[in-house]
């Protein structure tokens, strides 16, 4: 199935998950991440829960330090 993650596509199993999805990115950490799909913000205990639609937009964002 066909998901955007940070206006990118990219291609997901059916059935794939949050979690899945963020696997996929390869991110060598989850701290600091805070993620919503389609807008609405999913926590961390869900993302292996959540499971994923075709067409379906999520937004990453990591937390920076400094000011």
């Amino acid at each position: 199935m066909n998901i955007t993650i940070n206006n990118k596509a990219y291609e997901l199993p059916e059935g794939g998950t949050v979690a899945d999805a963020v696997a996929l990115l390869g991110l060598p950490s989850v701290q600091g991440i805070a993620l919503a799909v389609n807008s609405d913000v999913i926590p961390r205990h869900l993302w292996a829960a959540s499971i994923l639609n075709e067409q379906d937009k999520l937004m990453i964002i990591k937390a920076t330090q400094g000011g």
